[in-house]
């Protein structure tokens, strides 16, 4: 009984990627913007703790106008609800 060769990968069924940096680039961009919208808190904390600065302003009003708009449609709640429920457990408070 043999070993199948460990340096050899047989390629999957379908047609290889044409570019496959840009399409993991796209899928890790896109996860980013959803976890940005699910979880607008750490982006907004995040800008607020960078160095003052116009690039800051721009970010933090970014981040401030993304957080609007997840509260609007919604998305953050379950995140809302899931951090009181630790604060609640755990006894902590929001500050």
């Amino acid at each position: 009984m043999s070993l199948a060769d460990p340096d050899h990968v047989p390629l999957p069924p379908g047609k290889p990627l044409v570019r496959p940096l840009g399409a993991a680039m796209v899928v890790i961009y896109i996860t980013l913007a959803l976890l940005a919208l699910a979880v607008p808190r750490g982006f907004v904390n995040w800008s607020r703790d960078m160095e003052p600065s116009t690039r800051q302003q721009a970010t933090l009003a970014a981040a401030q106008a993304i957080e609007r708009f997840s509260s609007w449609v919604g998305l953050n709640r379950p995140y809302e609800r899931a951090r009181e429920a630790f604060l609640k457990a755990t006894g902590k408070s929001e500050d």
